[in-house]
């Protein structure tokens, strides 16, 4: 029996699909909004360690007269393989026995290919050879200028696939002059958010205009 009362009314199967629906879409461009601004934190992130980097390397120029090697021949060790092997040598020039200036900070150091340095001629207790890394994990690639000419031997990981991909880094040259950029310094490189060498969203310490 009625008795006037209005009954609640439920919602129909196409209702709860077109909420749902409504919803997903809303998380959606959340999820592409929040990646956005997490792409912009960490290429500001990374364009900030290659400031610090270009800094110590600066600092470390002023007191030995060069900049670091990019090379571990040069500081008379040896590792298990040729790989990040500019990144390394950096690292093993800043945090050298005979250099006491500032270095950069453990938090951007890794040693992602797991070797070590025959011996240790670095203030740490241990001889990994460890390499400066940028927002997304990968190694920067460092080159002192009289290491322009070669090839170094890199890995990254590309944001595309998730894979590791090995590459073969030369010095930048001008497309105008041919000449290498930064001359008589050092070339100091991320390969940016998507992890591929030699793309648009490279930062880099040089000008490439």
């Amino acid at each position: 029996m009625n008795d006037g009362t209005p009954r609640a009314r439920g919602f129909t199967l196409v209702e709860l699909l077109v909420v749902i629906t409504i919803l997903a879409m809303l998380l959606g461009i959340g999820a592409v909004g929040y990646n956005k601004f997490r792409g912009r934190g960490d290429y500001a992130a990374t364009v900030g360690t290659l400031e610090s980097v270009k800094g110590y390397l600066e600092q470390y120029r002023n007191a030995q007269g060069d900049y670091p090697k990019s090379s571990l021949a040069g500081y008379g060790i040896k590792a298990k393989n040729h790989l990040f092997e500019g990144n390394e040598a950096m690292v093993v020039g800043l945090y050298h026995k005979d250099y006491d200036g500032a270095r950069v900070d453990e938090q951007h150091l890794r040693n992602l290919d797991g070797d070590k340095a025959d011996k240790n001629v670095t203030i740490n207790a241990i001889p990994d050879l460890n390499e400066v890394v940028d927002a997304w994990e990968n190694p920067l690639v460092y080159i002192r200028y009289d290491d322009y000419e070669k090839e170094h031997e890199y890995e990254f990981v590309t944001d595309a696939t998730g894979e590791i991909e090995s590459v073969v880094v030369k010095a930048a040259t001008s497309e105008r002059t041919g000449s290498f950029f930064a001359r008589e310094s050092y070339q100091l490189l991320s390969v940016g958010e998507d992890g591929v060498y030699g793309t648009e969203d490279d930062i880099t310490s040089y000008s490439a205009n």
